[in-house]
């Protein structure tokens, strides 16, 4: 699987069933590395990201994570720790910033079963800095 995630400093995802953040350079930056692939979410998630009118292909599915290895899969409202191993690739959008949160992030990348192959900082739309960062199952 591929997966997509934003967190915040503390792995959080969500608070109060709403996600933390969101920004349109992520998404900007999600449609630009598509590389041909579908991305799959859910309909909560595709909320956001119908109002972009994006030239991709988007799949809409509630039961998230897939067992798919050809699409990225944007996952922002569920902990992923008991679907690690099928986990191949994961890109972080990181928000450099602590937010409140009640769902966190379940894989811990200092394991050592991953590595961080890329990782790049930009600038957001509503944060000053966000990092990017590719990491892949070792």
């Amino acid at each position: 699987m591929n997966i997509i995630v934003c967190l915040e400093d503390k792995n959080g995802m969500m608070f109060n069933k709403r996600r933390l953040s969101q920004d349109k350079v992520i998404r900007e930056d999600i449609y630009n590395n598509m590389d041909g692939k579908s991305l799959v979410m859910n309909s909560y998630s595709f909320k956001m990201f119908e109002k972009d009118n994006p030239m991709i292909d988007i799949i809409v599915r509630e039961d998230l994570p897939l067992c798919d290895k050809d699409n990225l899969q944007f996952i922002e409202d569920k902990q992923l720790g008991k679907f690690e191993s099928e986990i191949d690739k994961i890109i972080v959008y990181y928000w450099n910033r602590r937010y409140p949160s009640d769902l966190k992030f379940d894989i811990d990348f200092s394991d050592g079963n991953w590595e961080v192959i890329s990782e790049e900082e930009f600038c957001g739309n509503s944060h000053e800095k966000i990092t990017k960062k590719i990491i892949l199952k070792k």
